[in-house]
């Protein structure tokens, strides 16, 4: 960027400046990236085709059975409403 600035002018007025600015480095810069871009844009949109594998998705939790325990004011134990004894309780549990 250039500021010329005149001699005074034959009237002696001093207060004139004359302002240009010299643009032909920004043509310049502007084309240069210009060329840059046409050559770069074809690069960067080539593709290759990947062919990727097909997964299918299934899901592995599977619903808890609820277990209902209950107990009576005689001690008898009843899983599932069924009345049951101690050992078999114990076995149900345990497994």
């Amino acid at each position: 960027m250039a500021i010329n600035v005149g001699k005074a002018g034959r009237d002696g007025n001093e207060d004139e400046i004359i302002a240009s600015i010299n643009t032909t480095p920004l043509v310049d810069v502007m084309l240069v990236l210009l060329i840059i871009f046409l050559i770069t844009i074809p690069v960067v949109t080539h593709t290759v085709p990947v062919q990727l594998p097909q997964q299918t998705v299934s899901p592995l939790q599977t619903k808890p059975d609820s277990v209902e325990i209950a107990v009576n004011k005689d001690g008898n134990v009843f899983w599932n409403e069924r009345l049951v004894d101690a050992p078999t309780l114990l076995a149900r549990l345990k497994t």
